[in-house]
């Protein structure tokens, strides 16, 4: 069901869809519960993102500790170089919605992200990960938790070795990371 460039609501595996809504713009992914969704540990230079449960319990860490989020807790915040990863519960529907909280462009900007990540397939070769991260902001954590590694890791792998050897977003209007790719001035 849907194709993730140009469809608003795709599949992301058995009994999950993720869908682009409008006013307020924001992601939300549904699962019936065949199979957890999990999201690995990582984190993001320059957004902040809201998480909010509307059915079921999504599992989030956040720096290490781990928290139940259910629909009476409303929106949790999860600060840009918070490292963060998400869990449903298999077998209990779930409905979550995520935006950004720089406004429509960045969280516009986080659907092109989401779109470039499943239309390469999930799980994607590591390399193809990597460039949607690195146009993205996104970044992993690695074991030893050191961020210059990490953004090295997404700068080297991402941005350059993919790049090389011939990988290209699917959707190349992603360009989040402002400090990474500048806004062009308009010139009167």
């Amino acid at each position: 069901m849907g194709d993730p460039l140009t469809d608003d609501t795709w599949s992301m595996g058995k009994g999950m869809t993720f869908s682009i809504l409008q006013n307020p713009l924001r992601a939300r992914l549904h699962s019936t519960g065949e199979e957890a969704f999990v999201v690995p540990a990582h984190w993001h230079a320059t957004h902040d993102e809201h998480h909010t449960v509307l059915k079921g319990r999504l599992f989030v860490t956040q720096d290490g500790v781990r928290k139940e989020v259910r629909p009476e807790d409303g929106p949790l915040l999860t600060k840009r170089g918070v490292v963060h990863s998400l869990e449903t519960v298999k077998g209990e529907e779930t409905i979550i919605e995520e935006v950004t909280l720089q406004g429509d462009e960045i969280t516009e900007q986080k659907h092109i992200f989401f779109r470039n990540l499943f239309a390469i397939g999930m799980p994607g070769s590591f390399l193809r990960v990597m460039q949607v991260f690195y146009y993205g902001d996104g970044y992993p954590e690695l074991p030893f938790r050191s961020r210059w590694l990490e953004r090295l890791l997404v700068v080297v792998a991402g941005g350059w070795i993919a790049s090389w050897i011939g990988y290209e977003l699917p959707d190349k209007r992603l360009r989040m990371d402002k400090t990474r790719f500048p806004p062009t001035k308009k010139v009167d």
